[in-house]
């Protein structure tokens, strides 16, 4: 009989809380149409049993901020199919499954053929770095993916082997610079003995692992179509059509 009482006490003290004590957890929020309490919860850690202790938002990543200066330097002219001249006067001077198109042409204007964010423009992302070899590249992520025929997508540009930069910007920098289609940037250098530019075309993986980029005569198909051996055209000088 004691127990039972006890517990009918216990019981009746448990309602009585229920009924007119506040939720611990919030202050009462305004009424919900749908009779719900619409007030949020705080998010809360236990660092006891029974002690809650409140834990402030996280501060808000900040965003990756893109800024476009005015080109600097010459131009390039767009090709018959859209895309801009990267290294007027360059001979496609490539090899069967290399992991781009080498563009043979010494200290030579380069120009973005699209426009988009720059990922980097710095020296240390090339593996070659032989003696005399010039270790200054340029990766782009472009404004409109190149989407091809059987359904794969180009993401980024990668200019690689160039001698000197029209601009530096390092990988994970909180600005990014954005370049608009035919803008200057650098000059064609050496990789291997050879004098020319490396570009790459990706295909969203810029971990450029086989099979994340298009092979030397994928990207000349890209390119309009450009011949083996065949020579881009001349840049315009200032002042001509």
């Amino acid at each position: 009989m004691v127990w039972r009482g006890l517990a009918g006490v216990m019981a009746g003290l448990t309602v009585l809380g229920c009924a007119e004590l506040p939720d611990a957890r919030a202050p009462a929020g305004p009424p919900d149409p749908n009779g719900l309490d619409a007030t949020p919860l705080p998010d809360v850690r236990w660092d006891a049993p029974g002690q809650a202790v409140s834990v402030p938002d996280p501060p808000p990543t900040p965003a990756r901020v893109l800024v476009q200066p005015p080109p600097s330097g010459p131009i390039s002219e767009p090709l018959s199919c859209g895309l801009f001249n990267p290294m007027p006067g360059g001979f496609a001077a490539g090899y069967p499954a290399d992991t781009g198109l080498d563009l043979a042409g010494m200290k030579s204007p380069v120009f973005a053929i699209a426009s988009g964010a720059v990922d980097y423009a710095e020296a240390g992302h090339s593996l070659w770095t032989g003696r005399g070899d010039t270790d200054l590249a340029v990766r782009i992520e472009l404004d409109e993916p190149i989407e091809l025929s059987d359904g794969r997508v180009v993401t980024h540009l990668w200019y690689a082997h160039l001698f000197e930069l029209a601009f530096e910007q390092p990988q994970g920098a909180p600005q990014r610079r954005r370049v608009a289609a035919g803008e200057y940037l650098g000059l064609s250098g050496k990789a291997n003995g050879m004098w020319h530019l490396h570009l790459g075309l990706l295909l969203g993986d810029t971990s450029q692992r086989w099979g994340t980029f298009l092979l030397e005569d994928e990207v000349r198909s890209v390119l309009c179509g450009l011949g083996k051996e065949s020579k881009l055209p001349a840049l315009a000088k200032k002042g001509q059509g």
